[in-house]
């Protein structure tokens, strides 16, 4: 090898090492932040500061929830997860952060109707356009997430009673609409 090849190798292999600390992520999870590929000691050592941390089934995998001492004992002892840590290979390579559950008949089906929908939708390697919006209608105020694809829309919407005295409502649908344009068999489905 001439010198400049040992030049551009020395600087290949300088980005290679250099990559991984320049695209580290961190990632906010119930007050504290982690940063993803930090070594399993930096990174249990965050967390067991925050979280009780209680290892998973499954090997690398821990579930974190809040530190404030047994809820139920013996059967609920921390609560509610704020969420999972795992780590591979000596490093954190993903958090998941619980967003919120619920327990109930209505919310098991509509969440199986839900994915569903999803599993239905066209991809072809496209991802959906996604919208938010939230306003106020009448006393009641709502958040919506509006996922829209080629064929169709994916509505996910929370209908919240101002007096807070009330249940707050999702409504979760799947709307099909024709498309503007002529009538006839050009038409698609939206």
């Amino acid at each position: 090898m001439t010198r400049h090849h040992w030049t551009y190798a020395a600087l290949g292999l300088w980005a290679l090492l250099i990559a991984p600390l320049a695209s580290a992520q961190n990632v906010s999870i119930g007050g504290t932040t982690l940063e993803l590929g930090a070594s399993r000691a930096d990174t249990l050592a965050i967390a067991n500061a925050h979280f009780n941390i209680v290892p998973a089934q499954a090997d690398g995998h821990y579930m974190l929830f809040p530190k404030q001492g047994p809820v139920v004992v013996g059967r609920d002892t921390y609560g509610k997860p704020v969420g999972t840590l795992t780590i591979r290979d000596n490093r954190l390579t993903r958090v998941s952060r619980n967003l919120g559950s619920f327990r109930s008949e209505d919310g098991e089906q509509a969440i199986e109707r839900l994915i569903a929908a999803f599993s239905r939708a066209p991809n072809g390697g496209d991802t959906p356009a996604v919208r938010t919006d939230t306003g106020v209608s009448g006393d009641a105020s709502t958040s919506r997430v509006y996922f829209s694809y080629p064929d169709r829309a994916i509505q996910i919407v929370l209908f919240r009673p101002n007096n807070r005295a009330g249940l707050s409502t999702i409504d979760i649908t799947e709307q099909y609409a024709l498309r503007p344009g002529p009538v006839g068999g050009a038409d698609k489905q939206r």
